[in-house]
């Protein structure tokens, strides 16, 4: 067991765990009666880091809404347009198979400067939908901009085009979707347009729609959808 200080709570760590009080507070005497982990302790920041991630995590997590559901449920919404179903050319990667949010659009083409610009501001769980032109001969998004993206709280990313790093981005919670990978990394002029009406898998996307995605597809609704 061990005691210690910070920012006047008292941090008990039994072995792997960390229990924290205010300094107002008492252990309770069966707590002696413990058996400890007799492992090395691990750091204080180390435990701190864990605890802050799991409560707290980077991304917001909604409620999966199953895509066969929702288009089930709104056959009205399918037919004037509102809702569409993009065409399946997608490849799944990432942690988080299901995922949704609202829309920020860009189209680029073999150039990730503008990607990355979005990706390193605040995601506030909405979905970068990058309109790559279908260019499969560079990446668009490799590990580490995956990884931004989580920390940043992007909830997903849907590419028209290639990423890269793919082992690292499968061990990242975040959802992505692309045509596929490569390794070559794109061109960095800043060349782009961001928030513009973008064309995707036989679908007009505009920023601020709303992406549903999962295991059975990628919808595109005009507005927030409920099941």
């Amino acid at each position: 067991m061990q005691a210690l200080s910070n920012s006047g709570k008292l941090a008990m760590v039994f072995g792997t765990r960390t229990i924290f009080l205010h300094s107002n507070h008492r252990f309770l005497p069966s707590l002696t009666h413990f058996v400890f982990n007799s492992s090395p302790l691990p750091s204080l920041q180390s435990l701190l880091n864990t605890t802050a991630s799991s409560a707290f995590p980077a991304g917001r997590h909604r409620a999966a809404i199953a895509t066969a559901d929702v288009c089930d449920s709104n056959a009205a919404l399918l037919a004037n347009g509102d809702l569409r179903a993009l065409d399946p050319i997608f490849k799944i990667y990432g942690q988080r198979l299901a995922f949704s949010g609202p829309i920020v659009t860009i189209k680029v083409f073999e150039d990730n400067v503008l990607v990355r610009q979005l990706l390193e501001s605040k995601g506030d769980g909405r979905v970068l939908v990058i309109d790559g032109g279908g260019s499969t001969r560079c990446a668009l998004v490799g590990g580490n901009l995956a990884q931004t993206a989580r920390d940043m709280a992007w909830a997903g990313i849907v590419v028209n085009g290639c990423i890269r790093d793919v082992d690292e981005i499968n061990a990242c919670d975040i959802g992505v979707r692309a045509l596929g990978s490569n390794p070559l990394k794109s061109n960095k002029k800043a060349a782009g347009e961001k928030h513009v009406p973008v064309r995707i898998a036989g679908t007009l996307i505009h920023d601020g729609e709303w992406v549903y995605a999962d295991n059975d597809g990628i919808l595109i609704s005009k507005s927030e959808l409920c099941v």
